[in-house]
């Protein structure tokens, strides 16, 4: 049980550090830029949320 609290601490620490680096790339993007990053971003996140998915969580 202790090694599935770390992994999910391990696993929610880079989605954090993800965010803030996307965060930080798109302040310097423009409109049309911003608008396709957020489109890769929703597809990054409804990937991986199918992955977990399909792993049972």
């Amino acid at each position: 049980m202790k090694t599935y609290v770390l992994y999910g601490f391990g696993i929610l620490l880079c989605v954090s550090g993800l965010v803030y680096l996307s965060i930080e790339y798109i302040r310097y993007l423009s409109e049309f830029g911003k608008l396709g990053a957020l489109f890769l971003s929703v597809g990054l996140f409804a990937s991986l949320g199918k992955y977990f998915q399909g792993k049972g969580w």
